[in-house]
Order: C-alpha cells, then structure tokens, then sequence
C-alpha cells in the first residue's frame, strides 16, 4: 500500500489525500469535514461492504442495493476510544437469504477485512443483516 498524505489546510481542517490521489476533508464536528473517529467507522463499513459484495457475487447474486449503518460507543475518558462498533446491512437481492447475508458479513468481519483487523481486539464488534424484498 502507497504512503497517505494528511495536510493541514487552516483552523482545525485537514485534506486526506489517498495513494491514488483520492481526497477527503476532515475537521472538527461542527466543520465542514468528515470527524475523524467517524472517518474509522466509515472505513470499516466501506471494508467490510467490499468483501461482502464480492462474496455475494461470488454466489451469483445480483444486488440491488447494500447499506452499513455503523455506530460506535466511545469511553467517557480521553483518548476516547471505542469500546464498541456495530454494523447494520440492509441488502436487497434477488433470492438473498438472511443467512446468506449474515455469514458474509460474518466473513468479511472475522477474517477479510484488514480495518477490522487493525482495530484492538477488546473493541467489541457486533453486525446484523437484513434483507429487503
């Protein structure tokens, strides 16, 4: 993986700029850019939705649509770390079964995706799957 770059760009903003050249804003809440603890979350759902994707192809479903909500609970103390993240898919495909879902979640998650596997074990990571008609 190519280095990532992170600029400063004023006040309490910054640039992300990925090893392909891609770009994302971050700052503080109540800025115009991407919180960075919620930067995490959304790099664990985009994570864990790739594989899930390709496992679900792989089984020759065609999706119409997939969606992670992930929230998290952070410690009262600083640093402020997660104790908690959990994820909820809504998929609809054409015969996708729940637990078709929830084992490629469960897939992605515990062995593919290489952010949930950065992340410290005693962050508890839950998910639940739901297929839409």
């Amino acid at each position: 993986m190519g280095p990532v770059e992170v600029s400063w760009i004023g006040q309490k903003r910054f640039v992300g700029v990925d090893s392909t050249q891609h770009s994302v804003v971050l700052s503080a809440g109540d800025d115009i850019g991407v919180k960075p603890p919620e930067a995490m979350l959304i790099s664990l759902a985009t994570c864990a939705l790739y594989d899930v994707i390709d496992i679900l192809h792989k089984q020759r479903l065609e999706l119409r649509s997939l969606v992670a909500s992930v929230s998290g609970t952070q410690s009262q103390a600083s640093p402020w770390a997660f104790t908690h993240i959990h994820l909820r898919f809504t998929a609809a495909a054409e015969g996708l079964r729940p637990e078709q879902l929830e084992r490629a979640i469960d897939l992605s998650l515990n062995k593919y995706c290489s952010v949930r596997a950065s992340l410290r074990p005693e962050i508890e990571v839950t998910f639940e799957g739901v297929v839409e008609e």
